[in-house]
């Protein structure tokens, strides 16, 4: 177990798609744009190193996230960026990620997300995924994974998918879970397997809920 602290900040509820399982009730919709000065508070009230994971909605349709990064890189305790994103943007951000964690010597963990509503709706998803892959391959400070997100017992094809597009050494692969547009189904609550001592979860307001996913989820809905 690391020491340090995870911020999951959901830096905005918008998104550029409409997955009908958003566990955030995101959507083209929703224009709840987390602010600097929030956003600054929640760094500067967390003690000690810390890692930071930014969340949507789409956070690659914020446009402060240039500066949100450099401030939490700046205060010298960040030790790691994670971005979550359905990856359709990927391809016109990759470079200028590449070259802030190359300035700034920080590992940037980008978490792209799979599934079946992506690769039905977007033309091309799962090729241009392969190629966001190969273009950060053996890179010293950007690392790709993939967040796998299955229907049980109907995408079992997309494991398929994931071997023909060599996906499958970085792919994490889950079913979905009963919360957000999803809840008060049948499936499995939230979890999140934790390797850090400490992890709080912030909404687009810049409200926390410690680690109360379904809370977080359930207070986005309104926002």
């Amino acid at each position: 177990m690391k020491k340090g602290t995870r911020l999951y900040i959901n830096i905005t509820n918008h998104c550029n798609t409409e997955c009908p399982f958003c566990c955030m009730y995101s959507g083209r919709d929703k224009n709840s744009f987390m602010d600097f000065d929030t956003f600054k508070g929640i760094i500067d009230e967390c003690d000690g190193e810390f890692e930071l994971q930014l969340e949507g909605g789409e956070p690659l349709t914020h446009k402060a996230l240039f500066l949100f990064i450099e401030y939490a890189v700046n205060t010298g305790r960040c030790k790691k960026i994670l971005i979550l994103s359905n990856g359709i943007l990927m391809k016109k951000f990759l470079k200028r990620i590449v070259e802030f964690a190359n300035w700034n010597r920080i590992l940037v963990e980008l978490k792209l997300s799979i599934n079946y509503w992506l690769i039905e709706q977007v033309t091309d998803f799962m090729e241009d995924m392969n190629r966001i892959s190969f273009a950060a391959e053996d890179l010293e400070f950007v690392k790709i994974v993939f967040n796998v997100r299955k229907r049980k017992n109907v995408d079992e094809g997309i494991d398929e998918l994931i071997e023909k597009y060599g996906l499958s050494g970085k792919s994490n692969i889950f079913y979905l879970q009963g919360y957000g547009r999803l809840a008060g189904t049948d499936l499995d609550p939230p979890v999140i397997v934790q390797n850090i001592e400490n992890w709080r979860l912030y909404a687009s307001d810049g409200k926390c809920f410690g680690t109360d996913l379904i809370g977080r989820s359930e207070w986005e809905r309104g926002l």
